[in-house]
């Protein structure tokens, strides 16, 4: 019998490895990208049944054309994204003077946190010497800029380049610009403008495949919510619309969770975090990497009425790729639990992209069971020949232990 404890580990090994070659290649989901309908960069919007099938951990995420090969892409979090909007200006008249000045009279300004102008100016090869002055009635003009050049008006790509000045912060009601035409002919100035800073809110999306269920715990003084989704869900935010005129409320999140007291595994309830429901604030409340399916809130209501809460919402903030893609091909996307996180150039270079890109949309989410799955896409240890070779393999090492055991137990 000695001999036979070496020999059944053995077994249990090979089983062991058997079992890791048949269930270790988890492409879990399929889809498809659509509405691509010209080359160029896009923004392809992660749906959160996208990022519940990947656990939210897009490390497992993969774009494939149609050689299946990858297509690189960079994660971009919409979360609190400066963006620059171009402000054109009200071009108030323009003329020119007997003394060689053509001259630009602009308002509908806000330039009290900018000291830039941009002018959009038909190409030319000469250089202008300008001055800026401010007024507030047209009349009285006071200096801001004097004799700065303007020069490299030549776009090789375009018909017309888009140039910056530089002025010193003012609040006047008009600017006049003078080009000094003394030595050549006047340049043709489109329009006139600024960018300006505008801090966007935080994109969100609203998961309804959450519902809630309120219910009172009337011995604890407690308002029970519970929340349930069918899949597991990246929450960010909770959002409460409470009837209750004048109320000030304590609350905490809690999960279910597991874990062994000794040799017995015992469930418990995990506060995950806690706020205050107030009648003067928006209560919209932030959670931290939460990922789950079930969780409760309870409201704290001591010896007050429990609060008359019409709605609430769950919240999950917004997440994109952006990819490099070609009009009317047909790109698929995978989902791979094996797979970690790829490694592409395009990450350096991020800040190319600006919030404008041409919209890409994912569709046709599939789950894979291990009849569906597609292996064309995978490295040659992946494909069926080598799965099934290797289970051959470790078929015929088990039953080579086997016969060696039995072997040991008849002589003994």
């Amino acid at each position: 019998m000695n001999h036979q404890i070496p020999i059944l580990m053995k077994i249990k090994f090979v089983l062991y490895c058997l079992f890791a070659f048949a269930f270790g290649f988890s492409q879990t989901h399929k889809a498809t990208i659509s509405d691509v309908k010209k080359d160029g960069f896009h923004n392809i919007t992660i749906s959160p049944e996208v990022r519940s099938a990947s656990k939210d951990n897009l490390d497992c995420f993969r774009i494939l054309d149609k050689s299946k090969k990858e297509v690189p892409y960079v994660v971009v979090e919409n979360l609190n994204r400066i963006a620059l909007h171009f402000k054109k200006v009200t071009i108030v008249n323009k003329s020119t003077s007997k003394d060689s000045i053509s001259r630009i009279i602009i308002t509908d300004l806000d330039l009290k946190n900018n000291t830039e102008l941009i002018l959009h100016i038909a190409n030319s090869n000469i250089d202008k010497t300008y001055s800026i002055s401010g007024s507030n009635n047209q009349k009285d003009w006071y200096g801001l800029v004097s004799n700065q050049i303007l020069s490299d008006l030549n776009n090789e790509k375009e018909t017309s380049v888009r140039k910056t000045i530089l002025i010193p912060k003012n609040n006047y009601k008009f600017l006049r610009i003078d080009f000094n035409d003394k030595k050549s002919l006047p340049i043709n100035v489109f329009d006139i403008g600024y960018y300006k800073d505008k801090e966007s809110a935080v994109e969100t999306t609203y998961l309804k495949e959450f519902k809630y269920k309120i219910s009172e715990d009337k011995k604890n003084k407690k308002t029970i919510i519970t929340f349930s989704s069918e899949n597991f869900q990246r929450v960010d935010k909770i959002s409460f619309d409470v009837k209750t005129k004048l109320f000030s409320r304590n609350a905490s999140v809690f999960v279910n969770k597991k874990r062994k007291v000794k040799k017995r595994t015992e469930n418990f309830k995990q506060e995950i975090s806690n706020f205050n429901l107030a009648s003067n604030t928006s209560n919209l409340f932030h959670l931290n990497n939460f990922f789950e399916k079930v969780f409760t809130i309870e409201i704290d209501n001591k010896d007050n009425q429990p609060l008359e809460i019409s709605n609430i919402k769950v919240l999950q903030n917004a997440i994109s790729v952006v990819a490099d893609l070609k009009a009317n091909e047909k790109y698929d996307v995978i989902i791979d639990t094996t797979l970690t996180q790829p490694q592409y150039d395009l990450a350096n270079f991020t800040q190319k992209f600006n919030s404008d890109l041409p919209l890409a949309t994912i569709t046709n989410l599939q789950k894979l069971d291990k009849k569906t799955k597609e292996d064309t896409d995978k490295a040659f240890w992946q494909q069926p020949v080598f799965l099934w070779s290797s289970i051959l393999i470790a078929l015929g090492l088990l039953a080579y232990f086997v016969f060696s055991m039995l072997k040991d137990v008849e002589k003994n």
